[in-house]
């Protein structure tokens, strides 16, 4: 079944408000690491880990600051993957 023009319009403005999540989490994770001195030594190539790593771990952010990009951080990657859920069940049902 060929995809209508809608689905493909929803599909592109998804991508883009994804990247623009994903572009504001890993700023958000480069303030956080400046913050935090547990942070320094990881290794700057592996962005990815140190996204994980910043949101799973609570003693990364010592102070309320660092603690509320943490925290917005959190809900930009929640937000990432509720838009890949949302994609997955529309492109399921066939609309």
């Amino acid at each position: 079944m060929p995809y209508t023009a809608t689905y493909l319009w929803f599909v592109g403005i998804c991508s883009i408000v994804t990247a623009w999540l994903m572009i504001s989490a890993i700023r958000l994770c480069r303030q956080i690491e400046d913050r935090s001195e547990r942070l320094r030594n990881f290794s700057s190539v592996a962005r990815l880990p140190k996204l994980v790593n910043v949101a799973i771990n609570r003693d990364v952010a010592s102070d309320v600051e660092t603690q509320a990009l943490r925290r917005g951080m959190i809900a930009r990657l929640l937000a990432i993957g509720a838009i890949g859920i949302a994609v997955n069940l529309i492109a399921w049902t066939g609309v």
